[in-house]
């Protein structure tokens, strides 16, 4: 798998981790960045065994079995960390004992293979923080650290946090089970148009624009201009094959319009695998495929979130005998028949199709994407 960051002011260089292969375009990035971790847990005592490591976003702990994380060190993996550019700082909440530092400094927290937590005292871990900071101490401006905890009785319900943001409970008396930890770039800078280029055509009652499509606080942002049903859209500059494709975005709050992450090559229903999502916070979610100019595979569901209130994950895994679709890590069909045999490219829009109402945003909004990666 490799991860997009599709912006940057220099070209693409692309760096091997233990998971994902981040693409980055900025001076200031030219090493890779991943994280490594361990834990103690109840009854098995440290994992992985011997000594080892699990890389990112792997599981540490366990699910369903009603089993404590009782403490864990983190450290940072690749070229930068090992340049000593970044650092990955952690707290934990612990049972009966509260945060080992406060929430609000993180330069007072465990840090880079620092222990957190406790051994042989059969203590819970309840919550924990992470966050990504640079040589200074301040947080890091072209990564972010994402990380989600399976607590007891509410399994993975909080989904992913990132940078400094509290995942599980703290005066709940709820231990943490399980652990995953990814390391992701940030957009930085502006459109690398070796990666990825922005539309200017009309699709249903859109016209996209270039200068819908920016970067901003890390984030792409596709705009949704008020009074308009203007809007922008991005394509991979490549074509695309087989793989996973996956993206973490925040929808906007546009009804009668839909967002869209699909794979695609023309002529219109030739060649096409489509996630689409009612811009609006009662949003269902549309999966899609066609091939050879007919449409192969439909299917609609309710989503049980707001897609416009918060981030969540979207994503596709296209074989050649299937194609599985997944919110959230959450897999939620499978095509077997009527697969796109072609190479498509990679796209993310906004748009307002004809066969929905006509009616334009009244305020500004906006598609905001965290990271694509593939």
């Amino acid at each position: 798998m490799k991860i997009m960051s599709v912006v940057g002011l220099l070209g693409g260089l692309l760096f091997w981790l233990v998971w994902p292969v981040p693409l980055h375009a900025q001076a200031a990035t030219t090493a890779s960045l991943g994280v490594a971790y361990r834990g103690h847990v109840q009854d098995y005592g440290d994992l992985p065994t011997n000594n080892g490591v699990i890389g990112d976003g792997d599981l540490l702990g366990t699910t369903g079995e009603g089993k404590r994380i009782e403490g864990l060190t983190v450290e940072l993996t690749g070229e930068a960390a090992t340049a000593g550019n970044y650092s990955i700082r952690y707290n934990v909440h612990i049972q009966n004992k509260g945060w080992q530092a406060a929430t609000d400094n993180p330069l007072s927290w465990k840090n880079n293979g620092d222990f957190a937590g406790s051994q042989g005292k059969s203590q819970r871990l309840e919550a924990i923080q992470l966050q990504l900071t640079d040589a200074s101490g301040a947080p890091v401006t072209d990564y972010a650290v994402e990380y989600r905890v399976h607590i007891q009785d509410y399994g993975w319900s909080q989904g992913w946090k990132k940078d400094g943001a509290i995942a599980g409970t703290a005066g709940e008396s709820k231990r943490l089970e399980a652990i995953q930890i990814r390391i992701v770039p940030k957009f930085t800078g502006s459109i690398d148009p070796a990666v990825f280029k922005t539309s200017n055509h009309r699709l249903g009652q859109t016209q996209f624009k270039p200068e819908n499509v920016t970067v901003s606080d890390g984030q792409l942002v596709i705009t949704i201009p008020a009074g308009t049903m203007a809007s922008g859209e991005v394509s991979s500059t490549a074509l695309q094959g087989y793989g996973s494709y996956e993206i973490s975005m925040k929808l906007p709050n546009a009804p009668s319009s839909i967002t869209g992450f699909f794979l695609y090559a023309a002529p219109d229903y030739d060649q096409e695998i489509d996630i689409e999502i009612y811009n609006q916070p009662d949003g269902k979610i549309m999966f899609t495929s066609y091939a050879n100019g007919a449409l192969t595979q439909s299917l609609t569901k309710d989503l049980n979130f707001d897609p416009t209130a918060d981030f969540h994950h979207y994503r596709i895994d296209y074989q050649p005998d299937f194609i599985d679709f997944y919110v959230d890590d959450i897999h939620l069909t499978r095509f077997t028949a009527g697969i796109p045999r072609n190479p498509m490219y990679l796209m993310v829009n906004a748009w307002f199709p004809d066969w929905l109402a006509k009616r334009p945003a009244p305020q500004t909004q906006q598609l905001l994407i965290d990271w694509i990666r593939y």
